[in-house]
């Protein structure tokens, strides 16, 4: 084999190393640019999904605090009509006995404030712990649990982006990523609302 020879293939074996190299290299950018943008398409899912379930607990929260007032606002309701009618009734006793009322009259008055006073007895002792602030309170705290759940993804979503046009905006991964058009050059940051959350407007009471 004559030096010519030898050099000619020197020369190929050079070429396919480098070209080896050049490919290894491409699917090493390939594989972390896809990696990275799978990262920040799955941090934008999860902050979303984190929005959706916490606009869900927090109606929930609503619900409960909502029924609990009502539940509590009903029980005053059915306490002070026991005792007013309670106080009806041996009002209306104390008349006929002071005006002199005959034997049945009398027994049918006291009947009425002993059927009154039982009535108010049950609604006292059937009258149950007032929770409605404490219940109030404590879904104020899931909802603040739940909003700093959406915090935490959406940090988690920008650092994500931030990884990603920090590699891709490097030089080799620029130069390599300019032929793959699934990448973007630049994936750009958080500006706004995925979806508005009004607390407030999540309240039941207020449809």
């Amino acid at each position: 084999m004559t030096r010519a020879s030898i050099g000619i293939a020197a020369v190929i074996i050079v070429i396919v190393l480098i070209a080896l190299v050049f490919l290894s290299s491409m699917v090493g950018v390939w594989n972390r640019l896809n990696r990275d943008y799978q990262a920040v398409e799955g941090g934008r899912s999860q902050y979303s999904a984190a929005l959706n379930t916490c606009t869900e607990k927090i109606k929930g929260v609503w619900e409960i605090s909502n029924q609990y007032m009502k539940h509590e606002s009903e029980t005053f309701m059915a306490v002070a009509r026991a005792r007013s009618g309670y106080e009806t009734a041996r009002d209306a006793f104390e008349r006929a006995a002071a005006e002199g009322k005959g034997t049945e009259e009398l027994t049918k008055a006291g009947t009425e404030v002993v059927s009154a006073a039982m009535a108010f007895r049950i609604q006292v002792e059937a009258y149950p712990e007032l929770r409605a602030v404490e219940a109030t309170q404590e879904n104020m705290r899931n909802m603040e649990s739940s909003v700093n759940e959406i915090k935490t993804a959406l940090d988690d979503w920008i650092v994500t982006i931030k990884k990603y046009n920090t590699y891709r905006g490097s030089a080799w991964p620029a130069i390599v990523g300019g032929f793959m058009k699934k990448f973007p050059a630049e994936i750009k940051y958080y500006e706004g609302e995925i979806k508005k959350l009004d607390v407030n407007e999540l309240n039941p009471e207020k449809k």
